[in-house]
């Protein structure tokens, strides 16, 4: 299991920026998602969980035949099977078309995943009832909030699959770090390294803070650690 419920606790110290930070000291890149469109729905801790992926899709808003209400029935026992297939520390992604408007994410829908053991959820899309969202103290990051309801819209096409949210690939088993200003996604083969270091750097941070306000000068303060 690449992330314990120990290093999950261990990871909710840090912040993204100092994730940023250390991923781009390691040569990688394109795997941070700004906090410019997507933001978390209410004020929350750091959340970290392992990518639980999703794929919706747009369609037409029409009534159709036999056929297509068979496959409406079967989008929506995948999109079932789905919810019901998150498990404990999951971290939902759901990847959808770019400007979508629709609510993509409820409160019943949190409700479901939460009562699952997930920890967060990421939506590329609006949320509906987000005050009910906030009430439940469920973490989801999304981008901004809808009422228009997403069924004939959009729909679900598959699950466990690479997805790509603001340009950012999101595989399976991924590691998901949200907070208040970004979300970075961190690759399984790299987490100890990532969580070793950034403890490391968080810890020259406290440092460099102590110092400034014991009165040491910027100069000094470089001098020693080589950052601020």
């Amino acid at each position: 299991m690449t992330l314990t419920p120990e290093k999950r606790e261990r990871f909710e110290e840090l912040h993204s920026a100092l994730i940023n930070d250390i991923t781009d000291e390691m040569g990688i890149e394109d795997n941070v998602i700004p906090g410019t469109r997507i933001r978390p729905v209410w004020s929350t801790e750091p959340t970290v969980g392992t990518a639980h992926t999703a794929q919706r899709v747009d369609i037409g808003y029409e009534e159709g035949g036999d056929d297509e209400d068979e496959d409406r029935d079967a989008e929506d026992i995948d999109f079932f099977q789905y919810l019901e297939a998150t498990d404990e520390g999951d971290f939902v992604v759901m990847a959808a078309p770019k400007d979508t408007e629709v609510g993509l994410w409820g409160e019943l829908l949190s409700t479901i995943v939460q009562e699952n053991g997930a920890t967060g959820a990421l939506i590329d899309g609006p949320t509906r009832d987000s005050t009910m969202i906030e009430e439940h103290e469920f973490p989801v990051w999304s981008d901004g909030h809808s009422a228009i309801e997403s069924f004939g819209r959009v729909s679900f096409r598959e699950w466990d699959v690479p997805v790509e949210v603001h340009d950012v690939t999101i595989a399976p088993g991924d590691v998901i770090f949200a907070d208040y200003q970004s979300i970075a996604v961190i690759e399984p083969d790299i987490v100890d390294e990532v969580l070793e270091r950034g403890e490391e750097e968080l810890e020259t941070e406290n440092q460099v803070r102590s110092d400034i306000r014991d009165g040491d000068s910027v100069f000094e303060v470089w001098d020693r650690y080589g950052t601020l």
